[in-house]
């Protein structure tokens, strides 16, 4: 009979998975790290169940210590809180997998069942450990989907390999590469990130490469490249499906010579670099328009990264409301602690098509337009887009009739009264906090108050 250890210091669970599980494995307790490293050497288990949150050595580090014992065997961790960083680092640490608390006994099951046949057929290659990284927000979340990118991220940080990352606009996608780079053995080295929509096209080969001095008008001394600047680190390329095909040509030579040339220059220069490229295009379409090279697409292309909309997060809305209520509620001294269930219940129903981003700007603006402790349905702008295929009706811009109006009924005191409008306006809503009413209006906080003297507001 195959030996399960399991590490959990409550006693109940220890309980619960000798019902549910003694009948096929003979089961072995620890309920410190301690004691599981000693049970480890002394009864060479087959399989361990490692829950996270233990007294003396934390699960991570058990984890770590037993991967040093016994590389092959499978360590599936129990875990209630299934955070970025629990995720990441247990699946670098060599974890076969994780659940989250309280455990189905049927994905236990069928989890165990896989584990034990890897075990039988395979190894597992031992993975050590790396620096730590902060929780970045987009990458909070408990749901099945965000669950799975964490253990990608984690098998896919330690190696070298080019990955492309997809996803809609606002998805995360720039703090998913940075995660990757802050897990990975480059973690030391610097993280460059370029968009490519946002260069013009005329420089985006100097941004790329770099150029010599004299190489274009304006060149009045040598500057290196994106390549060059990422040296020993990583480099993400975000909107790669907007690159020019000049240029697309240019980038797949330097990924497959690993070398590239300044503009003006004529030696190459070697570089080592780890490309991770992010798009919110279909990149296989692309490549049948003929707006992609097919070679720079499998270039690019060698692991596949898909980061989840928000309206497939469900379970995770809730949180990352909280969160950037949380944030900016400290950072504006809004006393401003949660949300009524009709609010949450709003966010729930809203598809947002901007995603992270969107839910971010729609907090803040709600936070802005509380009164009280809880943020109500009321205070969320929500915007829904039209149906699909549905245009939206022509209309006519409120502000263009406004001013209009203003130009037409108050000739030459238009202008003052105006702006004093648009002054004690982001005053309100703001409750006179003038960094955050000086943020809504565009300018400096030394000018606001200027003008509120000006118009007897201070």
């Amino acid at each position: 009979m195959k030996k399960i250890l399991v590490v959990d210091d409550e006693r109940n669970v220890h309980y619960s998975l000798q019902r549910a599980l003694g009948g096929a494995f003979r089961i072995i307790s620890a309920f410190s790290g301690e004691e599981a490293l000693q049970k480890v050497a002394a009864e060479k288990p087959y399989l361990i169940l490692l829950d996270v949150k233990l007294p003396g050595i934390g699960g991570l580090e058990t984890l770590e210590r037993i991967k040093g014992m016994d590389r092959d065997v499978p360590v599936v961790l129990l875990t209630a809180y299934g955070t970025t960083e629990t995720a990441i680092t247990a699946m670098k640490l060599g974890a076969y997998d994780y659940l989250l608390k309280p455990v189905e006994i049927s994905a236990l099951r069928a989890l165990m069942i896989k584990a034990l046949q890897l075990r039988a057929l395979t190894h597992q290659v031992d993975i050590g450990p790396l620096p730590d990284t902060s929780e970045q927000p987009s990458l909070l979340g408990r749901s099945p989907a965000m669950q799975d990118l964490y253990k990608m991220i984690g098998r896919v940080a330690p190696t070298d390999m080019t990955v492309l990352l997809s996803g809609e606009s606002g998805t995360g996608k720039e703090l998913v590469a940075r995660a990757i780079h802050q897990h990975s053995l480059r973690a030391i080295g610097p993280w460059v990130a370029l968009n490519c929509a946002a260069i013009p096209e005329a420089l985006l080969e100097s941004e790329l490469f770099g150029h010599e001095k004299g190489a274009f008008t304006g060149a009045i001394e040598r500057k290196p490249g994106c390549f060059e600047q990422a040296a020993g680190g990583t480099l993400l390329l975000d909107e790669v499906g907007e690159l020019p095909l000049a240029v697309q040509a240019k980038l797949l030579r330097a990924l497959q010579e690993k070398e590239i040339r300044r503009l003006g220059g004529r030696e190459p220069i070697a570089v080592d670099v780890r490309i991770v490229a992010a798009t919110n295009k279909n990149l296989e379409a692309a490549v049948a328009k003929g707006e992609l090279r097919e070679d720079l697409y499998y270039r690019l292309n060698v692991i596949h990264l898909h980061v989840p909309p928000l309206r497939a997060r469900q379970e995770d809305i809730a949180l990352l409301a909280q969160y950037f209520l949380t944030r900016d509620s400290r950072e504006l001294e809004q006393p401003v602690g949660g949300f009524t269930a009709e609010a949450l219940e709003r966010l729930r129903a809203h598809r947002w098509p901007g995603n992270v981003r969107e839910l971010e700007n729609v907090i803040k603006q709600a936070l802005m337009a509380c009164r009280g402790y809880l943020i109500t349905a009321e205070d969320l702008r929500l915007e829904e887009p039209p149906p699909a295929g549905q245009a939206l009706a022509p209309r006519r811009d409120p502000l263009d009739e406004g001013l209009e109006e203003v130009l037409l009924t108050q000739s030459g005191m238009a202008y003052r009264g105006v702006e004093e409008r648009l002054v004690r306006k982001a005053l309100e809503l703001s409750r006179y906090n003038q960094v955050e009413a000086a943020r809504l209006l565009g300018i400096t906080r030394h000018v606001l108050r200027h003008r509120m003297k000006q118009f007897g507001l201070l």
